[in-house]
């Protein structure tokens, strides 16, 4: 398992420093959403918080409490 990660990390790629027309594609490439990047969309989420945790009670699973106040595009 551990050189799996290792073999993996090995792999990825950094992204330009910089960002100009010869290193435009590769940040491009590096921003576009890939693979599994919208799963987190298939889920059931919960608007309301007591919804979400008397579900988790009932399935006797973990919730996942993410608390956003504003717009999330504001710090980009």
């Amino acid at each position: 398992m551990i050189a799996a990660l290792f073999l993996t990390a090995q792999v990825t790629t950094q992204p330009p420093a910089a960002l100009n027309w010869q290193s435009f594609e590769r940040i491009k490439v590096h921003a576009t959403l890939q693979g599994n990047d919208t799963i987190f969309q298939s889920l059931n989420w919960r608007t309301r918080i007591f919804d979400g945790l008397v579900d988790g009670q009932k399935a006797d699973k973990p919730i996942l409490m993410w608390l956003y106040f504003g717009d999330p595009r504001g710090h980009c």
